[in-house]
């Protein structure tokens, strides 16, 4: 897997983003095609989100291509700079942000293996704000290395799971901003929610940071619009210093709405390639 990245970053580096997107996506309708596991895997993912079953199958064969197309812009951060942004991304919301930032009591931002995680966090920080993210570290070392190495032409700083968690206090309390992701948890610690009528594990690490430190959760999500293009949205924040969330649970289902509603309306740029929901 190592030397595949290697490569694919090679060739991403060497043609133009609209070359690397077109065999990006051969390569994704191969997989697609020949990997019955994953593929069922989707299906039953997205079983929740989408009920028509022709929707359902063009929706999960579009997860394949559009997780393609984010591996191509994550092999191209050396040529990622504020001009690829002001051509490419829009943004919108980012009066919430400066209003969290205003409040100087640290600001989560929580998104999703959805969109591009990996190239929002990029943005964000290119645009000036310096950001921590927590991310989880693959088995093979090389490879590992290989992600944290493009993470950092961006400026991003990177903790692993499982690192000391009065760190991530210690910033927040520090006013910092500190990226998470919400959906999905890889942990010991984690909270059984409903989402979609089905129940799954979400991690409790943003709702207890942000209790403990009266930090504002702000919802963030990076979507693909028209292929080469995208929306960096910032949602309503979720202030924890006030009496108004008295549990991680009820945080939580507030992230869980936004969520929801995102899912709903772009279903085909969430990357699920293991199953999601328990079986209870």
């Amino acid at each position: 897997m190592y030397y595949l990245f290697v490569i694919g970053k090679f060739l991403a580096l060497i043609f133009p983003r609209s070359i690397c997107y077109f065999f990006a996506k051969l390569l994704a309708n191969l997989h697609f095609y020949l990997s019955a596991t994953d593929r069922k895997t989707v299906y039953y993912n997205f079983s929740a989100l989408v009920s028509d079953k022709k929707k359902l199958q063009k929706c999960a064969k579009e997860v394949f291509v559009n997780f393609s197309y984010y591996l191509v812009d994550f092999f191209r951060y050396q040529k990622l700079n504020l001009e690829f942004i002001s051509k490419y991304v829009r943004i919108s919301g980012l009066e919430y942000l400066e209003e969290a930032l205003f409040k100087k009591k640290g600001i989560i931002l929580l998104s999703a293996h959805f969109g591009n995680y990996e190239l929002g966090g990029a943005i964000f920080s290119l645009l000036g704000y310096p950001c921590y993210t927590i991310a989880l570290s693959h088995k093979d070392r090389r490879l590992n290395n290989f992600f944290n190495k493009q993470r950092s032409k961006v400026r991003l700083k990177v903790f692993p799971v499982g690192y000391n968690p009065k760190k991530y206090l210690e910033l927040l309390k520090e006013g910092k901003i500190l990226a998470l992701l919400g959906d999905r948890d890889f942990s010991n610690s984690s909270i059984k929610v409903k989402m979609f009528s089905r129940y799954a594990l979400l991690p409790r690490g943003p709702a207890f940071f942000a209790l403990k430190t009266g930090s504002t959760i702000i919802p963030s999500f990076l979507i693909r619009e028209k292929k080469f293009f995208y929306n960096l949205i910032f949602e309503k924040p979720i202030f924890c210093d006030t009496n108004q969330y008295k549990s991680e649970e009820e945080v939580i289902s507030a992230y869980i709405l936004v969520l929801e509603k995102y899912l709903k309306k772009y279903p085909q740029q969430w990357y699920l390639f293991e199953k999601y929901w328990l079986n209870l």
